[in-house]
């Protein structure tokens, strides 16, 4: 039977990532996106030994999500698993050497005795750049942001999952009024950028209908969104189809630069 299956978000933004999932005795770290001392100081502040990190998997090369790996993966020694074309670009900024064992080229699942983490590659504006599904036995988490839109594939991994981090990255408002220059606001809201509140919401409705019960939005951009609008765009489109807080599903929002309390999935 699994043992407590839980997925904590380190910290979630613009501004740096990293989400901490622990399942079976396994502790793997997804995505380093803020420096390796924040990185621990996070993991201890959640029970957790940054020695007793299983793998660390990265989900693309933009640096808020590989700024820490190069030092957390030469300090504590170990596993980075990612995309070929992932793996380059990370390469590219380690500063220093590492033992080359260490480095795995995700070509399929990556199991974990019965875990089981899944990739799949999202649309965005890097090669090589996937979200990631992580199973055991009957229950599952998936973490699902740094996309411009939800492909069909994307979709069919994320319907049935038991809890999803997923992207809630701007308020197109905000957006289109805010300080980004022409190229960048289009890049964003591109189908190779990042997914709106209002994206966001479709596909909780979709997860929803799908059995998802408990959902955290991620990933909101620190210039074209806060947590009280990303929430509030949610919660008002799923009441649009009768559907109730904390009654037809529990609504959480990453926090920024702090830990945020536990997605339990089983325990």
């Amino acid at each position: 039977m699994t043992s407590r299956f839980e997925m904590i978000p380190l910290c979630s933004g613009s501004s740096g990532n990293s989400i901490l999932v622990r399942v079976e005795g396994l502790q793997l770290l997804f995505d380093c996106g803020i420096s390796c001392k924040r990185i621990v100081e996070a993991l201890e502040k959640v029970g957790t030994d940054p020695n007793d990190i299983d793998a660390v998997f990265l989900s693309h090369a933009h640096s808020d999500h590989i700024a820490g790996a190069d030092v957390f993966m030469r300090k504590y020694n170990k596993d980075i698993y990612a995309t070929d074309d992932t793996m380059r670009g990370f390469l590219y900024t380690c500063k220093k050497e590492h033992d080359p064992s260490l480095e795995h080229v995700i070509e399929d699942d990556i199991t974990f005795g019965n875990v089981i983490v899944k990739a799949c590659r999202t649309p965005h504006d890097t090669a090589g750049s996937v979200c990631f599904k992580v199973c055991c036995e009957d229950k599952s988490v998936m973490i699902m942001t740094d996309l411009g839109h939800v492909t069909d594939e994307i979709r069919d991994m994320a319907l049935g999952v038991d809890g999803i981090l997923i992207e809630s990255n701007y308020d197109l408002e905000m957006l289109l009024t805010g300080p980004y220059d022409y190229v960048l606001k289009r890049r964003v809201e591109g189908p190779y950028g990042h997914l709106s509140n209002v994206d966001c919401a479709k596909m909780i409705k979709d997860l929803i209908d799908s059995g998802t019960r408990n959902f955290m939005l991620g990933h909101l951009s620190e210039n074209n969104n806060v947590p009280e609008v990303a929430l509030g765009t949610v919660v008002d489109y799923l009441m649009g189809f009768g559907l109730m807080l904390e009654k037809d599903y529990h609504l959480s929002v990453a926090k920024r630069y702090e830990p945020s309390s536990p997605m339990v999935v089983f325990q």
